[in-house]
């Protein structure tokens, strides 16, 4: 490229989680392999909870404002985009936070709607117009390309749809992390374009932690006891009412089930499979797994036998724990790419689509549970398979990782092909499109 620096833009990135925080970093590593001169920033609604590479700017976006009033800093936002489209670029106006995220995507060579989601879509259409099609928008107004960057997307059912369907038919490209969400987009019809299923952001590279910095944190950490070092490690991610069950009637009920379950469930493993259940906790600051493990680990009768990891541990040291498991019971959907990553046989409770996505692309979708399906004997049961099938699950994830790990790495080809053709000047479809199947 003839650019000393390009500038890329990641918006609606997500933080306090480490499942996003994980598909954010590979990402980033990813590109920055590819695009030795490119700068990165990212627009984030919590610039506190999101832990990033060196070198890279995390600013706060104006929906880190207040989402109860989402629409808040509407007008100053137009009232920005009128200057700027009068030719007034006031410096000291820039160094307000929300109008320095906006010039942020004012100075960009290019845009990244960031991976994570299904933001666009019903299931959290709460913050979908005044947050992420927003972003959408205003990198359109500045005439910035813009790449859908491996998110879910969808279910489309609303009258919201032609909305959603001209801000993306604007983009250059659109790359999903799961084939349910290409259906999905299918249906809007966006013709636009070029979109790619690829895999999850966080397949993309290979994570590698120091052995002794691995060990050391096992044992701090009560995971392994050294003097018995062949009881078995069974992690476990449990999600909170929110995503289980947004959508139903009495959603507190549910989520108190749901509790004694799990509860169940961690005594089951103990008594039957004479191991360590260790806890991991995806979510950190403002929306802590921590509290939900707790009221699990409460009910258990064998608290003793049962490992909380710190949430203060990134995602690569998260991932590198989970490698030492013997088996994976995700109800948190990046906890499955963890376990699928290390080739660690895994029993999946899905929330969403993007789970069932993820457990099909890696072959193991028989390990999947619908959270509508939940109940003991169902999860015992998938527990069993899993543990008496571990060996040929291991050997079918062993062979998944790779095909894996080439198709998520489509987008960042995409990426990169985006930004050759924007310097050529020749952004026509087809250009594009040979341009990536070349990378």
């Amino acid at each position: 490229m003839s650019k000393q620096t390009v500038h890329i833009v990641i918006t609606n990135s997500h933080g306090d989680n480490r499942g996003d925080e994980a598909a954010q970093r590979s990402m980033i590593r990813v590109l920055a392999e590819l695009i030795p001169q490119a700068k990165f920033t990212i627009l984030t609604n919590s610039p506190k909870g999101l832990s990033m590479p060196e070198g890279v700017e995390v600013r706060p976006t104006f929906a880190a404002w207040n989402r109860r009033f989402p629409f808040f800093p509407l007008p100053m936002i137009l009232l920005w985009l009128a200057l700027r489209k009068l030719g007034l670029k006031p410096a000291w106006l820039n160094r307000l936070a929300l109008f320095g995220s906006l010039d942020s995507i004012a100075r960009a060579d290019l845009v990244l709607s960031a991976p994570g989601g299904p933001y666009i879509g019903e299931i959290y259409r709460g913050h979908e117009l005044s947050e992420h099609l927003l972003h959408l928008w205003i990198a359109e107004k500045l005439g910035k390309p813009v790449m859908i960057y491996g998110p879910s997307m969808g279910p489309f059912t609303t009258g919201r749809n032609r909305i959603r369907h001209r801000l993306l038919d604007a983009v250059q490209v659109i790359t999903l992390r799961d084939p349910i969400s290409r259906q999905y987009l299918d249906e809007l019809k966006v013709t636009g374009p070029l979109v790619y299923v690829a895999a999850d952001s966080a397949f993309q590279d290979s994570v590698v932690i120091d052995a002794k910095r691995l060990e050391q944190i096992l044992v701090s950490e009560e995971i392994f006891d050294p003097a018995n070092p062949h009881i078995p490690l069974i992690g476990v991610t449990p999600a909170g009412a929110r995503w289980n069950y947004r959508n139903a009637a009495e959603p507190k009920i549910k989520q108190a089930e749901y509790v004694a379950l799990m509860a169940q469930t961690v005594d089951h493993l103990i008594e039957t499979y004479g191991c360590r259940v260790v806890f991991f906790p995806q979510l950190y600051g403002r929306s802590s797994d921590l509290p939900l493990i707790q009221s699990i680990v409460d009910k258990t009768r064998y608290a003793d036998q049962v490992c909380i990891l710190s949430d203060r541990h990134d995602s690569d040291i998260q991932q590198a724990v989970i490698s030492r498991m013997d088996m994976m019971i995700a109800n948190r959907y990046h906890s499955a790419i963890f376990a699928i990553k290390q080739a660690v046989p895994v029993v999946c409770i899905a929330y969403e689509h993007k789970a069932r996505g993820v457990m099909r692309q890696a072959g193991v979708e028989e390990n999947l549970i619908d959270i509508g399906e939940l109940s003991f004997e169902k999860l015992s049961a998938a527990i069993r398979r899993a543990w008496e099938n571990r060996q040929a699950i291991r050997q079918q994830l062993q062979a998944s990782v790779p095909i894996l790990r080439k198709s998520a790495r489509i987008s960042s080809h995409a990426a990169v092909a985006l930004l050759h053709c924007l310097d050529r000047g020749q952004l026509d479809r087809k250009t594009l499109a040979d341009e990536i199947e070349r990378m």
